[in-house]
C-alpha cells in the first residue's frame, strides 16, 4: 500500500512541477472490451471477453508543437466473462500531432492492482502493458480516444496458493479502449 501512495504522489509532483510548461488537467471515461491471454503447455487460448469501464484523471503536458506528454490516473475494470480484475492503471502517453487536434499515442502502462472477482489471491500485484492509439481534441477542451492495451506481464502467482505448483501458466491482460473527456 505505500508503493502504491508513493507512486501517485510521484505523479501529482511530477504534474505540480510541470505548471510552468504548457499543461492542462482534465478527466477521462470510457469503455473497456477486454480479455485475457492463457499460455499452458499444451497451448493458449482466450476465454470470452467481456465489456466494462474506465474512468479517472489525465494532465498534457505540451513539450512542443507536436510532441505532448500526458500521464493518467485510471480506475479500471478489466478482465473476462465472469472474471473481473480491477486495476489502478497509470499509463504514461507520448502524443504526436499529425494534423490540429488529431494525434498518435504510444506508451508504457503500469497497473496496481485493487480487487478481483473471487479475490486477489493468485494474481500479482502488478501489471505491465504497452499502449497504441489516437485522438483526437475539439477546440473546446472535448477529446475522444481509441486504444489497445497488450499486456507485457504475466500476472497470475498460483505458487502463492500452492506452493507445489509447478505447471507453466502464463495469464496476460489485452483489451480495447473507446474513451471521451474534458480538459480544463
Amino acid at each position: 500500500m505505500k508503493r502504491h501512495i508513493l507512486i501517485l504522489a510521484a505523479f501529482g509532483i511530477f504534474a505540480w512541477n510541470m505548471q510552468a510548461q504548457d499543461v492542462s488537467f482534465g478527466l477521462k471515461a470510457g469503455l473497456n472490451v477486454t480479455n485475457f491471454k492463457i499460455s499452458v503447455e499444451e497451448g493458449s487460448g482466450s476465454p470470452d471477453g467481456a465489456a466494462s469501464v474506465f474512468f479517472g484523471a489525465i494532465a498534457d503536458i505540451g513539450i512542443s508543437e507536436k510532441f505532448h506528454i500526458q500521464p493518467e490516473a485510471l480506475y479500471s475494470i478489466e478482465g473476462a466473462k465472469d472474471a473481473d480484475v480491477t486495476y489502478l492503471n497509470i499509463p504514461v502517453m507520448l502524443k504526436y500531432y499529425v494534423l490540429k487536434g488529431f494525434n498518435f499515442q504510444a506508451g508504457p502502462q503500469m497497473g496496481i492492482l485493487l480487487d478481483a472477482q473471487g479475490g486477489t489471491e493468485g494474481l500479482k500485484g502488478t501489471n505491465l502493458g504497452l499502449n497504441f492509439g489516437a485522438a483526437y481534441e475539439f477546440p473546446f477542451g472535448f477529446f475522444v480516444d481509441a486504444r489497445y492495451n497488450l499486456g507485457l506481464s504475466n500476472i497470475e502467482d498460483f505458487e502463492e496458493l500452492d506452493p507445489d505448483f509447478t505447471e507453466d501458466v502464463s495469464l496476460k491482460t489485452k483489451g480495447f479502449q473507446l474513451g471521451f473527456g474534458y480538459r480544463f
